[in-house]
């Protein structure tokens, strides 16, 4: 057999296995939105974050748009702005938004699968206190 041959098939191989983004264990297949998540214009962007868990009262979303939690913090809170939540508070752990009496907790944490660093984001949604 033609050494280009299989040159090009081993090429054709490993490319095909490039576009599947490994986000971890927990997280090998996307579960979609639900409210009040969808309402939050959260920046999950396509084909870099998956949403792992969702339920309505938390979310859990790895995403490879950023590299550090220092990097999600911001955008995380413009999102949350935009869709009409005040933030609260911060803490080391989380920040805490409110807004028409419920609060949203946001804790990104740094991640890592496979030598790639990405940011995973634990969210609550509650009633206010």
């Amino acid at each position: 057999m033609d050494l280009r041959v299989i040159l090009l098939g081993s090429l054709a191989m490993s490319l095909c296995a490039c576009g599947k983004v490994d986000f971890g264990s927990g997280c090998e297949k996307p579960v979609d939105l639900v409210a009040p998540w969808t309402e939050m214009g959260l920046p999950l962007e396509e084909g870099q974050a998956r949403v792992c868990e969702v339920s309505g009262e938390e979310l859990k979303v790895r995403s490879y748009t950023w590299k550090t939690k220092e990097e999600a913090t911001p955008a995380l809170k413009q999102a949350l702005s935009s869709a009409g939540w005040t933030e609260d508070r911060c803490t080391e752990q989380a920040c805490y938004y409110d807004k028409d009496g419920f609060e949203v907790s946001v804790q990104p944490m740094d991640f890592e699968v496979k030598k790639k660093k990405l940011v995973t984001i634990a969210m609550r949604h509650k009633t206010d206190r």
